[in-house]
């Protein structure tokens, strides 16, 4: 439901096209050919023929043989498409959405560095140019370095402190988005050792228990409200009414508000008023991923403004608007 008010034109709700050569479709294929050739896999979430950010991604980087060759190096190439009109078998439309919710994936294109058990490593969300793909990848491999130098050093811990702060060590250059669904027996560890709480971990979890009890509310909350043939000034109305906004956690208000510019965006055309609510995103608290998303995607509407909004005018032509 969520999805449905998200914006069409948008790097936010990002993704590629068709699986091209180079890029395997199916996990297990990929993960048994990295272990055997000793490589990690870099993992493609997209929707090949319905979100034009991808489109770009695939065309202006993942397609091009310079890029392929230099991932090659180190990486098994995963494509994992969601597409809203390309005929896709059951099992293939089957399995690759048990990815995305062990994955834990919001938003195409998602990228995920990970090994070849498909532990991630590294990853990032939305559209990037190849130099910036480029650098992702070597960030991740730098990361999996550290992982690795601080799981070596839990099995050389003495006492249980130490080992605590060994384990604190991997799940502080773990993704923080993978955690749960990777590193849970790292955190479990963690709790079993640190009786008292010294480290955060357990209070840290009841945050995060809070947030995904939000996030819920507010999907339910929108799926008792949107159909199908809501329109996005209505879903606008729907995103502004959720009731008491202020209370909630930053993460979610933010997302809110991410809806809340899409729909506005998509219902209005004013591409300088949904500026103003993404600058609102990044001021609420810089550091989350909407945090992080919303200056790159109001620099890239401001770059395509006119031609942003001649797409919404014609959807909304082609609506009978």
């Amino acid at each position: 439901m969520i999805k449905q008010i998200l914006p069409i034109v948008v790097a936010a709700c990002v993704a590629p096209c068709f699986a091209a050569e180079g890029w395997i479709t199916d996990m297990d294929a990929a993960k048994k050919q990295a272990a055997e050739q000793k490589k990690d896999l870099m993992i493609e979430f997209t929707g090949s023929d319905w979100c034009p950010p991808c489109m770009q991604l695939r065309a202006n980087v993942f397609s091009k043989p310079d890029f392929q060759k230099e991932a090659q190096k180190n990486f098994v190439l995963v494509e994992l498409d969601y597409p809203r009109g390309k005929e896709q078998s059951k099992e293939m439309k089957a399995a690759n959405e048990k990815l995305a919710q062990q994955y834990g994936v919001r938003g195409f294109p998602t990228v995920v560095f990970a090994d070849a058990s498909g532990k991630p490593f590294g990853g990032f969300v939305g559209g990037r140019s190849g130099d910036d793909v480029m650098k992702a990848m070597q960030d991740a491999l730098k990361n999996k370095e550290a992982l690795n130098a601080a799981e070596a050093n839990v099995a050389k811990a003495a006492t249980d402190e130490a080992k605590v702060a060994a384990l604190m060590e991997v799940l502080k250059l773990a993704p923080q988005e993978y955690v749960d669904n990777f590193y849970g027996d790292v955190k479990a560890e963690i709790k079993k050792l640190d009786k008292d709480d010294k480290s955060g971990l357990k209070a840290a979890d009841a945050l995060s228990d809070q947030l995904k009890k939000e996030r819920k509310d507010v999907r339910n909350y929108l799926a008792g409200k949107l159909t199908d043939k809501t329109t996005p000034a209505e879903a606008l109305q729907v995103v502004k009414a959720y009731p008491d906004r202020d209370k909630l956690l930053p993460e979610t208000q933010q997302e809110l508000l991410m809806m809340e510019f899409g729909t506005y965006l998509n219902s209005t055309g004013d591409v300088d008023g949904a500026v103003l609510i993404l600058d609102k995103v990044a001021e609420l608290k810089p550091g989350t991923e909407a945090g992080m998303q919303a200056p790159r995607i109001k620099a890239g509407i401001l770059a395509n403004k006119d031609k942003i909004k001649a797409q919404i005018d014609a959807a909304k032509k082609a609506q009978g608007k």
